[in-house]
């Protein structure tokens, strides 16, 4: 199980944060994979990176942060970090039911 347009969220967010404001443009790339029981998406940009300044999420986080949370209580996370090529690293971990 995974809500609706996680993925997608996490992609407009890199795009709307990361890619548009930065003059080089950059590259986005998406990884799922499975570990055990658990579930890993991530997605990272190359683009303008975190900044300092902002300390709480925007709209579209907060409401993929609800979404696990109604879904999977406290067994799920959503990571926000700083990449080590630049950009920024968005990770939602949430285990895996069948």
């Amino acid at each position: 199980r995974c809500p609706p347009t996680t993925v997608l969220t996490l992609v407009e967010n890199a795009v709307r944060h990361g890619i548009d404001p930065s003059e080089d443009g950059g590259r986005i790339a998406i990884e799922i994979e499975r570990h055990g029981g658990r579930c890993v998406i991530r997605v990272t940009d190359t683009g303008a990176g975190l900044h300092p300044s902002t300390h709480r999420l925007g709209t579209g986080l907060t409401t993929l942060r609800e979404r696990l949370q109604l879904m999977f209580g406290e067994a799920a996370q959503l990571r926000l970090s700083a990449s080590t090529r630049g950009g920024v690293v968005a990770e939602v971990d949430m285990p895996v039911h069948t």
